[in-house]
């Protein structure tokens, strides 16, 4: 299908323009039904599919649409990705037929793509998820966020912590693991056997050297899965 010429910028109507479209999988029947299903919504307008790298590549400059839905099964889809974003930042990549899994979720995140839709569903979920994504919002079931989080903490625990992170002395780190687990400054004297007004130094220079107002927020620092190993250096 050839692209179609982007929509003139002069005038605006009363109600807002469609969203372009471009649907590109190697698979010429799903392309072509997604393409026709789409064609049928005001709320969307398909201006070109592709069902090979070159042509991907090529609809990217010349159709120039706001969402590109993908399949990631296609040859050479990390390239069109990276070309979306680098060439054509505006332009939104969604994954086609995604598995709601945190296997399948993942490695849409990790491909760089905007949102992604799953295999089950239906024009009205699809179309919904191009305007959240047009939107900037992601939509997913709470076990995936759940999953996203998770996997974002392990990347960054393995990361460690950054180059400029405040280092805490040994004892310093023992109180700031005993504020995360909600003792009270006598408590942590007792547990430490130290004089309470030693906690309260140590609690106020935790403070200044994390720039946090509250024991809260200083606790926070600490990973939630290894309280007794603040992921800051140590001095």
């Amino acid at each position: 299908m050839p692209p179609s010429a982007p929509p003139d910028d002069g005038v605006s109507g009363a109600s807002a323009a469609p969203l372009r479209v471009a649907v590109v999988t190697d698979v010429g029947v799903y392309r072509e039904g997604l393409a026709a299903s789409l064609s049928t919504r005001s709320e969307t307008e398909v201006v070109a599919t592709a069902g090979c790298l070159a042509e991907a590549l090529d609809l990217l400059q010349h159709a120039r649409p706001d969402v590109l839905l993908l399949d990631l099964g296609l040859p050479g889809a990390g390239e069109v990705v990276r070309a979306a974003r680098e060439a054509r930042p505006e332009t939104k990549v969604v994954a086609l037929a995604v598995s709601d899994t945190e296997q399948g979720v993942l490695a849409c995140a990790e491909a760089g793509v905007w949102g992604y839709v799953t295999r089950d569903a239906s024009v009205d979920d699809l179309v919904g998820r191009l305007l959240a994504v047009a939107r900037g919002e992601l939509t997913c079931a709470p076990a995936i966020t759940a999953s996203l989080f998770r996997h974002v903490g392990e990347l960054a625990a393995r990361r460690g912590p950054p180059a400029d992170a405040p280092a805490l002395t040994p004892r310093e780190r023992e109180v700031l693991a005993l504020v995360s687990e909600g003792l009270s400054n006598k408590e942590i004297a007792r547990q430490l056997s130290i004089r309470v007004s030693t906690v309260k130094n140590h609690v106020h220079n935790l403070l200044e050297k994390l720039n946090v107002p509250r024991r809260g927020a200083a606790a926070a620092r600490l990973r939630p899965d290894d309280r007794g190993a603040p992921s800051l250096p140590v001095a």
